[in-house]
C-alpha cells in the first residue's frame, strides 16, 4: 500500500477531527476525485446527447414520442442491470479498475451507436452501453466515499456528482459546434457526437494508472486473506431498513431527474413553442442552476448534514418545477428553469455519501451501493415511459410533467424518516 493511501484510510477509519477547506485534501483523495468526476461527465455527455437528439432521431428513424421514450427506457434498464453488476465486480476486483473498464465499455459502444443503420440497431447498442453507465456511477462513488475523510466526505460526493450538469453542458456545446459545421444535426451530424462519445476511454486510461485504490477495499481485501471467515462475517451486517430507505429515496429522485431533463428540449419545442437553438437556452439555464446546486450542497452539507439539505433542495425543486410547468412567461421560465436545475439536479450531490454511509460497514458495498442507487433506477425507467405515453396531446405532456410533484412529496416523506448520516465513519 502507498504511503498516501495509507494515510487515508488512517483517516478514513474515523478519525474525529474536522478538516475544513480545500487546503487538507489529500492526494490519493484529489485523484479518486479526478477518475470518478471524469467518467461520471463523459457518462453524463453521452447521457444528455440522448436527450438533445430525441427529435433528430424521430426523424432518422420514423419514430413516435413513445418510441422514443424506450430510447432512454432502455438506457435506464442497462444502467440498473450495469450498476448492480459491476457493484458486485467491484467489491472483489477493485473500486479503480472496475470504474476503468466500466468507462471502456460505455465507450465503445457509444462510438457503435454512430453506425447504426436502424432504430434495432440503435436501442441494442445504448443498453450495452448503459451497462458501463451504471457501473461507473457504482464504483466511483464507492471509490470516492471510502477514500474521502468522514468530515468531508459529502463534500467529495457533491464534487463528484458535478460531473453530472457539466457533461450535460459538454454535449449542448459540442452539439451546438457539430449542427453549425454541418448545417444542422440530420444526416451525420448526430452519429459524429456519438464517435466523440468514444474518446473518454483513451483521456481516463491515464488517470486510473495514477489513482490508488480505495484504502477501505484493499483492508478487506488483506484481511480476507488471513481471515477466509471475514468476508462473509461482514457480508451478513446487512442494514435492511437502510437499503430499503436508499432504495425508496433514489427511486423517486431517478422518477425526477429522468421525467424533468429527459423532456425538457422536446417539451419546450412543442408546448412552448420555442425554436430549438432558443429551447437551449433554457437547458443551458437548467445545467448551470444545476452546478450552482452542486457548489451549495458541497459547502454546507458536511456543516448542517444531509438530512436538512435535500428537504431544501427538494422544496425549491417542487415550487420551480410547478412554475416551470405552468408558467408561459419566458423570464419566469427561465427563472424557473434554472430553480429546477438546482433543486433537481443538486439534490443528486449527496447520493453517494448518503448511500455509502446509511448502507454501513459490509464488505459488499460496491454491491448494495449499486443495488440501491441502479434498482432505483427504476424510477427512471418508468418516468419516461409515462410521460411520453401522455404527450400525444400538450394537455397530456402537462400532465406527465406534473406527475413529478408526487415523486416530490414522496422523497421527502422518505428524507424525513431517514436517519441523519453527516460525519459517519466507514470501515
Amino acid at each position: 500500500m502507498k504511503p498516501e493511501t495509507a494515510t487515508v484510510a488512517t483517516a478514513a477509519s474515523g478519525a474525529s477531527t474536522h478538516a475544513k477547506g480545500y487546503r487538507d485534501i489529500s492526494r490519493a483523495e484529489w485523484r479518486s476525485l479526478s477518475l470518478a468526476g471524469l467518467g461520471w461527465t463523459f457518462e453524463s455527455y453521452d447521457s444528455f446527447l440522448l436527450s438533445l437528439l430525441l427529435p433528430t432521431l424521430a426523424l432518422q428513424f420514423g419514430l413516435s414520442k413513445a418510441q422514443l421514450g424506450l430510447f432512454t427506457s432502455i438506457t435506464a434498464a442497462g444502467q440498473i442491470v450495469g450498476g448492480i453488476l459491476f457493484g458486485y465486480v467491484s467489491d472483489r476486483l477493485g473500486r479503480v479498475r472496475t470504474a476503468l473498464l466500466c468507462i471502456g465499455i460505455y465507450s465503445l459502444f457509444s462510438g457503435l451507436l454512430a453506425f447504426a443503420p436502424n432504430e434495432h440497431w440503435f436501442a441494442v447498442s445504448r443498453f450495452c452501453g448503459a451497462l458501463g453507465m451504471g457501473g461507473m456511477w457504482t464504483a466511483g462513488a464507492a471509490l470516492v466515499a471510502e477514500t474521502w475523510h468522514a468530515s468531508r466526505r459529502g463534500k467529495g460526493g457533491a464534487l463528484m456528482q458535478m460531473g453530472l450538469p457539466i457533461g450535460a453542458i459538454i454535449a449542448i456545446s459540442v452539439a451546438g459546434i457539430v449542427s453549425m459545421a454541418n448545417g444542422g444535426l440530420a444526416g451525420n451530424g448526430w452519429r459524429l457526437l456519438f464517435l466523440i462519445g468514444a474518446l473518454p476511454f483513451f483521456i481516463l486510461f491515464w488517470i486510473a494508472r495514477k489513482t490508488p485504490e480505495s484504502p477501505i477495499w484493499l483492508e478487506r481485501k488483506q484481511a480476507a486473506r488471513h481471515d477466509k471467515a471475514h468476508p462473509s462475517a461482514a457480508a451478513t451486517q446487512l442494514n435492511v431498513r437502510g437499503l430499503l430507505t436508499a432504495f425508496t429515496f433514489i427511486f423517486f429522485l431517478q422518477y425526477l431527474y429522468w421525467g424533468v431533463f429527459t423532456w425538457t428540449p422536446t417539451f419546450l419545442v412543442t408546448v412552448k413553442h420555442l425554436d430549438f437553438v432558443h429551447s437551449l437556452k433554457f437547458v443551458l439555464a437548467l445545467q448551470f442552476g444545476a452546478i450552482s446546486g452542486f457548489l451549495l450542497f458541497s459547502a454546507f452539507v458536511d456543516r448542517i448534514g444531509r438530512r436538512p439539505m435535500f428537504i431544501a433542495y427538494l422544496l425549491v425543486g417542487a415550487a420551480a418545477v410547478g412554475v416551470y410547468i405552468f408558467s408561459a412567461n419566458p423570464l419566469l421560465l427561465m427563472a424557473a428553469i434554472f430553480l429546477t436545475g438546482f433543486g433537481v439536479n443538486g439534490i443528486f450531490a449527496g447520493a453517494g455519501p448518503f448511500l455509502a454511509e446509511i448502507i454501513g460497514d459490509t464488505a459488499s458495498r460496491g454491491f448494495l451501493m449499486g443495488l440501491a442507487y441502479n434498482g432505483g433506477r427504476l424510477g427512471g425507467f418508468i418516468a419516461p415511459l409515462v410521460i411520453g405515453a401522455l404527450a400525444s396531446s400538450a394537455g397530456g405532456f402537462v400532465l406527465g410533467l406534473a406527475t413529478t410533484i408526487v415523486a416530490f412529496v414522496a422523497a421527502a416523506i422518505v428524507v424525513f424518516f431517514a436517519p441523519e448520516t453527516r460525519g459517519k465513519a466507514l470501515a
